[in-house]
Order: C-alpha cells, then structure tokens, then sequence
C-alpha cells in the first residue's frame, strides 16, 4: 500500500487535477470503488470545498465589484459570490474616493431611524448574506466599490476545474479524503488525511500572511520609502 500510495502521490503533483481526475484520485487512494462509495465522490467534493472555504483566504479569493446607489433605498446587494466584504466605498461628486465606516445594523438603525430622510451614506452594516445596510438613506446614486473575500465556483462534471485544483491539490485531495474516511467509518485513515490536511491548510495560509506582511512592509509612497525620521526633543 505505501508504494501504492507514493505512486498515486507522485500522479497528483505532475498531473492537471480535474474534477475527473480527483474522483478517480479518492477511489485510488481509499482503495474502494464500489457503486455506494463511487456514488458519495460528488458529494465527497463538494463538503470539502465547503470546509477548505471556511479554512482558508488566500488573496485569489479576493474580488472587486462596482455598482451605484439607489437613491432613497439604504439597502445594497452583496455580489453574488460575495462570502466577506473588506471594504465599502463611495465615489463622491469630485470623483474622490471615501471609505465608509463599518458599523452594525443596530448602531445604523439608531444613527438614522428615518429611513425617507437621505443624505450621503457614511456608514454600512452587513444586514443579510445577500445585502449591505447604509445609513444615511443615499440621496444620489452614487458610484461604489467594494472589495470581499469571493466564493470560488464548485467542481461538477461541467466545471471541471477551479483554484483548488490549479493551485492546491493537496489541500483539496486531503479534504475530501477526510470526506471519504468519515463515510467509510474509517478512524485511522481520518486521522491521517485530518492531519496532512491541516499541515496544508496551515501553507495556503502562511503564504497569504506572508504576502500581507510584505504588502504592508513595502513603500507605499511612488517616490520611495521615507527615510527621514522625527526628531526628538
């Protein structure tokens, strides 16, 4: 089995991972392909990429979207792949951009209780998993931009790749052989694919940190970074 393992191994890291390709990848690798099992792969898929979504943001996750006000209407919709918004802004009259302040509803509701009342909006509140709160009610329809943490399309028959599988093959493979060891009531090989499976979500993640460490590190400023230091008194 552990030569088996390894050439399997080596199959993953040289081969195009395909939503195919992965079905066959968990039949191999728990050495089972039988109708019942072969039946749950589909499935198997799909609960991982709901787990490794909640486990992991790397910046490939992050998106952009642009939209306008509804003048008299505080509420906005969400992009429909939206999972978390980072960042609310307006484009104002001079073509400025203005951040908004993240508040809750409760704070929005009791900040402007008249909703007919408008006005330009200063702050926001996620109200749904589908709509953003604003408050004040906008009063002009206004360009925005927000920026959020998307949900990547989900593997099936006809789209038969995604990010997982270009970029993270381990990730995606252990997650559904973590899948699989739980219907095959499998304790030690759960075990396992548990433990190689946090290792690489535990990768995926520190790459983001450390690009987010060295996207706050490099100069900001077009001209270079500011040598000059304050002097004490």
């Amino acid at each position: 089995r552990n030569s088996g393992s390894t050439n399997r191994w080596c199959r993953l890291i040289m081969a195009t991972m395909t939503f195919s390709s992965l079905t066959q990848d968990i039949k191999d690798w728990m050495e089972n392909d039988g109708t019942e099992f072969s039946n749950e792969t589909s499935g198997f898929i799909s609960l991982a990429e709901q787990r490794i979504a909640r486990d992991v943001d790397p910046y490939a996750f992050h998106e952009s979207a642009n939209s306008s006000f509804n003048v008299g209407d505080r509420f906005v919709s969400k992009p429909v792949d939206a999972k978390i918004i980072f960042h609310f802004l307006l484009i104002d009259s001079d073509s400025k951009r203005v951040f908004l302040e993240k508040r809750t509803d409760e704070y929005i509701y009791d900040y402007w209780p008249n909703s007919s009342s408008t006005g330009t909006p200063k702050y926001w509140a996620n109200y749904t998993d589908t709509a953003i709160l604003v408050a004040p009610t906008p009063s002009a329809a206004l360009n925005i931009e927000m920026t959020y943490s998307r949900r990547i399309a989900e593997l099936s028959s006809s789209n038969t790749t995604n990010w997982l599988t270009e970029n993270a093959q381990d990730l995606l493979l252990y997650a559904c052989l973590m899948e699989a060891s739980t219907f095959t009531k499998s304790r030690e090989d759960y075990a396992i694919y548990t433990q190689r499976y946090k290792e690489s979500v535990e990768a995926v993640n520190n790459q983001a940190r450390r690009r987010r460490r060295d996207d706050f590190t490099a100069p900001a400023n077009v001209m270079g970074e500011n040598y000059l230091k304050q002097m004490s008194t």
